[in-house]
């Protein structure tokens, strides 16, 4: 074979193998891209479905002491210093209870 032509079909491979190379790495880039633009469209519609689910939770009322709630819960100090009254103990259950008897 001619060395003058060994020569340009080897600078012809090596043209073809650098075309190939570089439309593999442009392909490659492209695929990575788009994999970080899915996983931030995902990222954005995560964030959004929790803001949804944050706003269409009803806040719960505050929590009140009450007489009543405080003497369910046992708490007969704090009770009777807001005026909660025993069940038991007191005048009104004693005289409703002797009606019933």
């Amino acid at each position: 074979m001619d060395p003058l032509k060994a020569a340009a079909a080897a600078l012809l491979c090596l043209a073809l193998f650098w075309l190939a190379f570089r439309l593999t790495q442009r392909l490659v880039d492209l695929v990575i891209a788009g994999g970080y633009a899915e996983e931030r469209r995902r990222l954005a519609e995560e964030a959004a479905q929790a803001e949804a689910e944050v706003e269409a939770v009803p806040q719960a009322p505050a929590i009140r002491a009450t007489p009543a709630s405080l003497a369910a819960n046992g708490d007969r100090s704090s009770a009777a210093a807001i005026g909660a009254h025993n069940p038991s103990t007191s005048s009104i259950s004693r005289v409703q209870g002797a009606a019933a008897k």
